[in-house]
């Protein structure tokens, strides 16, 4: 059986699978300079001929004043050539990558040249194939990451058009390569610095795979860029570094589970206008969460949990008009909960658990309409839990447990029908258990352990439709157990009674819960006072009911 102090663990995060949608950034391709030819004015003077002196007439010889113009007509280049091939390839290739790493046999840019002179189907012309620099990229992409222990590497290092046949790139109509969508996919190795060479790409997705190192500053050439997404892998070192913040198209910064470095600067994010999600969770950020974040006016998602970020909540989320998502969980925060977060109508998950935040929640939380989560567990706030809690009628998961909350547990919580987890544990709240919980058509999960509660368990249990774990120990209960509708709780599988003031014997009815009765329940912990001595024991329980006998 579970330990009663346990803390249910749930992080609910937006799913890093799907490709938002967004609009297309201005292009920023920048036609070269022409430099102009020398300037050739003058032809020397040709100097008259000097007069025949076997001639007795005194008549010269007419003067010469221009050399005639000579023309040469260039010669052909046969493209197709294969040492003259292989030499304009290379050529153009010296611009992309340094010719030590051409040179190298065993680095991923000499297998890429190698692939595209000697093996790419395709044969490309290097005087006419246009998009040169962006086949060799992937093909370099593909040998940096690993291609061959891909998932799915179809069509790759194929003889078709890396915009017709290769899995995870996608195009616009000029043949420009704009996605390179590659989650879950098994890549291993770093990423290179030629996917600058993919300057129209608008979405980068190598979520959930094996890619360590450093992100290349490169990467802060692609200014088309929309989304990226570099979650669940092993990158490493400054995230934001400054050439990042040269990405001013960016709408999606996904970066979850990695191991980055460093601070979230101030001054920096606001090079993102038009961001809409910021997703750092379970990196190595520390400092303070920068008050410019109010600038962000697109912002929906902050999700920084699992970080070691300190100083207060900025009030400035509360400027933010379309704001959804707020998760700094698992940090060092201090301070009040700022009240602008409780007038936010978009707000719908508030998770601020596991840090050292104080002071209470203000009645505005009965305003938060869209609030579907409020986790505010372990931390060091106090005083009574506002009434008005109960007007947030789309409130899901409610988690209070591990404060020094006190007083009274809301009663009329009967518009609360989404809630399906609540935890008022390790608080010292006071009263009886209201009974209104027990009607709520969703409710699974339970939670009153270790506070003062006082009076008898309510019958009404019998009317919980979806009750799956009721935690009642550490209380001041008092009186018998009641019986329950036979029928009723099949999905009941932890019933948690020990350290009250029960009294009697458990009622056949929850045993049967325990047995193979019909219909069958799913009881699996079931525990309460039944220690002997003393004799008769505070709870007494026939043989084969109680899982776990305490001495209250």
């Amino acid at each position: 059986a579970p330990s009663t102090s346990s803390k249910p663990s749930a992080s609910h995060a937006p799913s890093t699978s799907s490709k938002p949608s967004a609009s297309h950034a201005p292009s920023t391709s920048l036609a070269p300079s022409k430099s102009h030819a020398p300037s050739f004015s003058h032809v020397p003077s040709i100097s008259h001929a000097p007069t025949t002196s076997f001639n007795p007439s005194t008549s010269q010889l007419p003067s010469i004043s221009l050399l005639p113009t000579v023309s040469f007509a260039p010669t052909p280049i046969d493209c197709t050539n294969p040492v003259t091939r292989k030499r304009l390839i290379m050529e153009q290739l010296v611009d992309v990558s340094s010719q030590d790493l051409l040179n190298n046999p065993d680095s991923p840019q000499s297998k890429a040249a190698d692939w595209i002179i000697n093996n790419d189907p395709l044969q490309v012309n290097p005087c006419t194939f246009a998009n040169l620099e962006e086949r060799y990229a992937l093909a370099v992409f593909y040998f940096a990451l690993n291609g061959d222990t891909w998932r799915n590497n179809s069509g790759w290092l194929g003889g078709s058009s890396v915009c017709s046949g290769w899995f995870g790139v996608g195009c616009n109509a000029n043949g420009q390569v704009t996605n390179l969508l590659l989650p879950r996919n098994n890549l291993l190795g770093e990423i290179p610095p030629e996917i600058s060479q993919l300057e129209g790409l608008r979405f980068f997705q190598i979520s959930e795979s094996s890619v360590f190192g450093t992100l290349p500053t490169e990467i802060g050439s692609l200014q088309n860029l929309v989304g990226v997404d570099f979650g669940s892998n092993e990158l490493e070192g400054q995230l934001f570094f400054d050439d990042f913040f040269r990405l001013r198209s960016l709408q999606f910064l996904r970066a979850p589970k990695n191991n980055f470095t460093g601070t979230i600067p101030g001054d920096g994010i606001t090079s993102f206008p038009n961001l809409v999600e910021f997703i750092i969770t379970a990196n190595s950020f520390k400092g303070t969460i920068p008050t410019q974040i109010g600038q962000l006016k697109n912002l929906n998602f902050f999700m920084a949990d699992n970080n070691t970020l300190t100083g207060p909540i900025p009030s400035q989320f509360g400027s933010l008009t379309s704001f959804r998502r707020l998760d700094v969980e698992n940090n060092l925060l201090t301070g009040p909960i700022p009240n602008e977060l409780f007038g936010m109508s978009t707000l719908e998950k508030l998770i601020l658990s596991n840090n050292s935040l104080s002071g209470t929640i203000p009645s505005l939380v009965g305003e938060l309409n869209s609030l579907s989560d409020l986790w505010v567990s372990h931390n060091d706030l106090t005083g009574e839990i506002p009434t008005e809690i109960v007007n947030a009628f789309n409130l899901e998961v409610l988690l209070l447990n591990g404060n020094d909350f006190n007083g009274p547990i809301p009663a009329n919580v009967d518009n609360l029908l989404e809630l399906f987890f609540v935890d008022f544990s390790n608080n010292t709240f006071s009263g009886t258990i209201p009974p209104a919980f027990f009607s709520l058509p969703k409710l699974e999960i339970l939670y009153f352990s270790n506070n003062t509660l006082v009076g008898t368990i309510p019958p009404s249990i019998s009317d919980s439709p979806k009750l799956r774990d009721l935690y009642l120990d550490g209380n001041l209960l008092s009186g018998s157990i009641p019986e329950i509708v036979n029928g009723t709780l099949l999905s009941l599988e932890e019933l948690l009674l020990s350290f009250n003031d029960l009294t009697g014997t458990m009622p056949s009815s929850i045993c049967a819960l325990r047995n193979n009765s019909m219909p069958p329940g799913n009881l699996v912990s079931l525990h309460a006072d039944c220690v002997i001595p003393p004799d008769p024991p505070e709870i007494i329980c026939t043989a084969g009911c109680c899982t776990q006998c305490t001495f209250g």
